[in-house]
């Protein structure tokens, strides 16, 4: 069986076989770039995000992805820091959060955009 591949690949021209083994080379990278994104977005496991402490500070966890990225790092055993604008709605997602998880929560409310205003001509 070799024998006869062998003498099929012999007669061909040059410029197909090397054309045949670029497109082989071409196609094997394209399949090891596959398999690793699928390696790296579905089978390696998660970072231990405590190698990086204990705490993580979330800003404005009140609504939308910053309530549910405050939710995800206090399921994977996070204590965090929340800090937003309204008091209220820190404390509802702190008791939230303790109720749920385990982890420690400490609220920190800024306020913004109560300074001094400048005028558009600089004064």
């Amino acid at each position: 069986m070799e024998c006869c591949i062998l003498s099929k690949l012999k007669t061909q021209p040059l410029w197909l076989l090397i054309l045949f083994t670029l497109g082989s080379f071409a196609l094997l990278i394209f399949s090891l770039i596959f398999l690793k994104w699928v390696y790296v977005n579905f089978l390696r496991p998660p970072k231990n995000l405590k190698k990086y402490g204990s705490w993580a500070l979330v800003t404005d966890p009140t609504d939308d992805i910053g309530k549910a990225f405050a939710f995800e790092l206090a399921r994977k055993g996070l204590n965090l820091i929340l800090v937003g604008r309204s008091p209220e709605k820190l404390k509802a997602v702190s008791d939230e959060i303790t109720s749920k998880f385990k982890a420690k929560t400490t609220v920190k409310t800024i306020v913004v955009g109560q300074g001094r205003e400048r005028k558009p001509n600089g004064r």
